[in-house]
């Protein structure tokens, strides 16, 4: 780890606490590989998956919302048992959740209520995050439309406490946190879990669509920011991050090549962007779009980094396995990373487990390795719609690394379409946030349909209508050597998920099959993107679509900006 061993934070208390117990984290390597799921049965397998790996949230909150509840009365104070209840203090409840008071509420029948923050503990969020003894999680759910300004408090009766407790909310890094040695500690663990005090560092929430049949659309582990934690439990932004990955170039580290003679304080310097399992570069070609400046890729197909190095002139792409790129001597921070894996095992067009299987799921559980050796500020992670209940530990595991090396993370499933891209495709998106970074958000979509005051929703025609005979990788011939006859159906229409074989796709006009250059530009390459070598069309395949990439890291480096202060 990169924090420095300055003398640890001793939390000074009454109710402190002894020795802790930290959960080691472990995985089953026991995997079906031949059940897979299809991506219109994903969402609703995510919203499941989500919504059981924890203890249920709102199980005995109550609406606030206006015309559904009697009116309340805020009051300062309630006495039970000889003990005072009001803001600012905490409470267990009876199901093992806790709350800190934002306020005491009356109803007309006399009924008492009180509403603020929920927390949980860890060991309640399943794998989620690090198990980690008197360490809680606040809870957070939101509606669509309470995304920007909701509390995510909830309300409950009285009679639902159990008693005080206290709970700290902080962002120190729990390395720093000596809990072990605070004052007044308790002869068991279980004394310590009983009557201890209880540290938050890091909210839970889930954003929820408004409908008859509400599911989840969004989520995320957040660590706290500074003005979120108590008063003296707070460590300066500047100091996680500084901690973790040590100096950091303001703007961006590399400098753009010109001298201008203008005076001019245009910007100078881009943020740098390293691809890991880069493939034909999809992610890449949508971060340069989006304005960074591409340093590197790696990945260990010869004839994709054949391709990589072809459009990536002045990047290093280097043909390994990641456990060689960790341990070559090339310098490798950047500020952006991208850590993507190889989805095959989890593709809903699989059927078949292949030899190859067990690397592709490696490749999942080296994000840790590479965060640790690159130390981002921001890195993202993509991954097929065709995981399963089964495989929900890669999920969890991914999200588990983030968290336990300090990385706030979001994640959803993002309809390509909604971002230009003329196929109806899914793609899991994680965004992590490194120590001392505030989370970006996904991209609000750009595409829509008519009505929605967006751009038009692009389609077949769109994308190859004006495609040249001449163009490079568009062999008509070839195309029409496949001989299909197929039912024509109307070119103004989405392609179906470009796989690495083509997927069940073919020409509008039925007669034929799609040119390499036809589903590179349903894939949303650009005409200016080069392929190499044999296996194109699964190099296209294998790609993200570097126009959803480029919404995504588009929405990131305005985040970025925003948080060091730099002009456009």
């Amino acid at each position: 780890m990169a924090f420095d061993h300055r003398d640890p934070i001793i939390i000074d208390d009454d109710d402190a606490s002894s020795e802790t117990l930290r959960g080691d984290f472990r995985i089953e390597d026991v995997f079906n590989l031949d059940d897979f799921m299809a991506d219109d049965d994903f969402e609703d397998y995510l919203t499941s998956l989500s919504a059981n790996a924890t203890n249920p949230i709102r199980h005995q909150a109550r609406s606030t919302l206006p015309g559904l509840t009697q009116r309340r009365d805020q009051i300062p104070e309630i006495q039970i048992r000889e003990k005072t209840y009001k803001k600012g203090k905490s409470v267990e409840l009876n199901d093992a959740t806790f709350l800190r008071i934002h306020e005491v509420l009356r109803d007309a029948s006399g009924e008492i209520f009180l509403r603020g923050q929920r927390f949980q503990r860890l060991e309640h969020m399943d794998s989620l995050v690090p198990d980690r003894m008197n360490e809680v999680c606040w809870t957070i759910d939101l509606n669509l439309q309470e995304m920007d300004n909701g509390d995510g408090f909830e309300e409950v009766s009285v009679n639902e406490i159990k008693g005080l407790r206290i709970i700290r909310l902080t962002n120190h890094p729990y390395t720093k946190m000596n809990i072990g040695t605070t004052p007044g500690g308790f002869q068991t663990n279980e004394e310590c879990r009983r009557e201890g005090l209880l540290f938050c560092r890091v909210k839970y929430i889930r954003i929820w669509s408004k409908s008859r049949k509400p599911r989840i659309t969004e989520e995320a582990l957040v660590f706290l920011e500074k003005d979120e934690c108590d008063p003296g439990f707070s460590t300066e932004p500047v100091a996680l991050r500084h901690d973790w990955r040590g100096l950091t170039e303001l703007g961006g580290s590399h400098k753009l090549p010109f001298i201008d003679l203008t005076g001019s304080n245009e910007r100078r310097t881009k943020y740098t962007f390293g691809d890991g399992f880069c493939g034909a570069g999809g992610v890449s070609r949508g971060t340069l779009q989006a304005g960074l400046h591409v340093r590197w890729g790696f990945d260990k197909c010869p004839k994709a980094m054949d391709t990589y190095r072809l459009n990536f002139r002045t990047a290093v792409g280097e043909t390994c396995e990641e456990v060689h790129f960790l341990t070559n001597e090339t310098k490798i921070s950047w500020l952006i990373s991208c850590t993507l894996t190889s989805c095959q095992t989890f593709s809903p067009a699989k059927t078949v487990a292949a030899s190859t299987d067990q690397a592709n799921e490696a490749c999942i559980f080296s994000a840790r390795e590479l965060l640790l050796r690159v130390k981002p500020r921001i890195a993202t992670m993509e991954e097929t719609s065709g995981l399963q209940e089964r495989h929900k530990e890669f999920l969890y595991a991914t999200i588990h690394t983030f968290v336990d090396l300090g990385y706030s993370i979001r994640w959803k499933l993002l309809s390509c379409e909604d971002y230009g891209v003329p196929q109806q495709r899914k793609r899991l998106v994680m965004i992590g946030a490194g120590p001392g970074e505030p989370l970006p958000p996904f991209p609000k979509p750009t595409h829509g349909p008519p009505g929605s005051n967006l751009l038009p929703h692009r389609t077949i025609l769109d994308a190859i209508g004006d495609i040249p005979e001449n163009a490079p990788d568009h062999d008509l011939e070839r195309a029409y050597f496949r001989n299909i006859t197929k039912p024509a159906f109307p070119p103004r229409s989405f392609a179906k998920t470009i796989t690495c074989n083509g997927g069940d796709n073919f020409h509008p006009s039925g007669t034929r099959g799609y040119t390499h250059r036809e589903a590179a530009c349903l894939q949303t390459f650009p005409m200016e993107h080069r392929f190499c070598g044999v296996g194109v069309l699964k190099q296209i395949g294998n790609a993200v679509p570097p126009m959803l990439a480029k919404a995504v890291f588009t929405e990131i480096i305005k985040d970025l900006e925003r948080v060091d202060g730099v002009q456009r």
